[in-house]
């Protein structure tokens, strides 16, 4: 923290600006109320026009002249500030969501006005001796040592296992214990969910590099996708974007998801902790925030790349246009040159005799007789016709009935966000076989809303066609989305 790098700071934090503004307490208990009360991430400007209406009438019976602009001004006024952020999306009305100075400072405040009960010294010592202690184990590449430090936490977990055998007895947590565990929980959450606001903007901030390689003069487009690409690279393997796509697998996991929901509500049916967990609601629905936060997160990155297909295709476009206005001007040209010039001498001659090659003058090739070809038809020894065989072989042509897939991919998806194939067979197994897969795939594959996944391979087990036997099929992850 240096002298002149806090001054910088001072003057245009946008964060440090809203909170010495005179309506800092309109702007951040408005959009409190509006965005983090019940998490969303983005609301049209219409419907927030509306609540700020509703909001200052209410604040205006106390004091008339208090907030005299109307809501469309202020809300204008907070997006130039950068406290919110305008989109144009799909709809027709633009949504307006919270950015990262803004989450900043609502982070800060509930952190001033929650009230200190106590200061929880065992769970984050102990926190940061787990930290350490992972660094150090994760951090060999020794098989050796790697090998002692996991045998050591078995004999560690065998000796809890025999002490709990021998004395009948479980060491559990005290009330204190829990509720200060439980209280880190809910501060970590409420950081992790500003913090998906940062990571968005990372991925806007590519999109205006994208936006800027474009208006530069003498900028080809081999060279701008390359660029893209590599600045796309870059921000996954960045530890940013490794972190969050890690996040996100673990995220997409059902098996994770319905573990982390028992996890929740066993902390919140605890009789130690019914104190603080009518309070503090945060854990309660973390699994469907993080979904839709990262699920908004993903579709940035979507719209990143239809953007940058546009972008292309209107460069083509442009340079296209460009090609036809110069052959308009060189035939302007052409018809504007003195007519003397053109009886002027020839400057190509060509010396000797023209030689004429007719095409009708070439003599036709000679007809070539093929060969006859002879042969035998033998109605002897023919395999005898089972016409009963022949007519169930018809009688048991099937074919897939796609839209009886798409009625399982629905129903699934309205209690699960994504659901891979892997996991849709378990619950709807296969039973027509090879065929009913290849239909999956085709649906994902032209579906807009899924996805195939060729980095990521699954292995699936059906039923064949053939009674008793099972294929064992690796395919691309395919991932069937909301």
């Amino acid at each position: 923290m240096d002298h002149d790098t806090l001054k910088a700071e001072l003057e245009h934090s946008a964060t440090l600006k809203l909170l010495r503004s005179r309506n800092a307490p309109l702007i951040i208990s408005f959009l409190y109320r509006q965005f983090k009360v019940k998490p969303v991430l983005e609301l049209p400007q219409p419907e927030l026009e509306t609540r700020l209406e509703d909001y200052l009438e209410w604040l205006r019976r106390e004091e008339a002249e208090v907030y005299p602009r109307s809501p469309k001004d202020y809300l204008n006024e907070w997006c130039e500030a950068q406290l919110l952020r305008k989109t144009f999306n799909q709809s027709d009305d633009p949504m307006l969501s919270l950015t990262p100075p803004m989450e900043k400072a609502i982070i800060w405040l509930e952190d001033l006005q929650q009230r200190d009960e106590f200061v929880g010294t065992e769970s984050r010592f102990l926190q940061i001796f787990s930290y350490l202690k992972e660094i150090q184990d994760r951090s060999t590449t020794d098989i050796e040592t790697r090998i002692t430090q996991l045998e050591r936490d078995r004999d560690r977990l065998q000796q809890e296992i025999d002490q709990i055998r021998a004395t009948g007895t479980v060491e559990r947590y005290n009330t204190t214990q829990l509720r200060e565990r439980f209280l880190a929980a809910n501060n970590t959450t409420r950081q992790l969910m500003a913090d998906f606001k940062a990571i968005e903007q990372n991925f806007r901030n590519l999109t205006r590099t994208i936006q800027e390689a474009q208006l530069q003069e003498n900028s080809r487009k081999g060279a701008l996708v390359n660029r893209v690409l590599d600045a796309d690279q870059e921000l996954k393997e960045s530890d940013q974007g490794r972190s969050f796509y890690a996040f996100w697998t673990f995220l997409m996991s059902m098996e994770k998801r319905q573990e982390l929901k028992s996890l929740i509500n066993t902390v919140y049916n605890l009789e130690e902790l019914k104190s603080v967990t009518q309070e503090y609601t945060v854990l309660r629905s973390i699994e469907r925030n993080l979904l839709n936060a990262g699920e908004y997160i993903v579709q940035s990155n979507h719209r990143l790349t239809e953007k940058l297909r546009q972008m292309l295709d209107e460069r083509n476009l442009n340079e296209n246009r460009r090609v036809a206005e110069l052959i308009l001007e060189v035939q302007r040209l052409a018809l504007n040159l003195d007519p003397s010039h053109q009886q002027e001498s020839n400057f190509w001659q060509i010396t000797g005799d023209p030689e004429i090659n007719l095409v009708m003058a070439r003599p036709l090739h000679a007809l070539i007789k093929p060969e006859r070809q002879t042969f035998n038809l033998d109605f002897t020894d023919l395999t005898p016709v089972n016409l009963e065989t022949e007519l169930a072989e018809l009688y048991n042509q099937f074919y897939i009935d796609e839209r009886q897939l798409h009625r399982q991919i629905d129903a699934l998806l309205r209690n699960y966000a994504t659901i891979t194939l892997a996991q849709l067979i378990k619950i709807y197994p296969i039973t027509q076989g090879l065929p009913e897969v290849v239909a999956y795939l085709d649906i994902a594959n032209k579906g807009d809303r899924h996805h195939i996944n060729p980095d990521q391979l699954e292995t699936i087990t059906i039923n064949s066609l053939e009674p008793d036997i099972q294929l064992r099929l690796a395919l691309p992850q395919i991932i069937f989305h909301r």
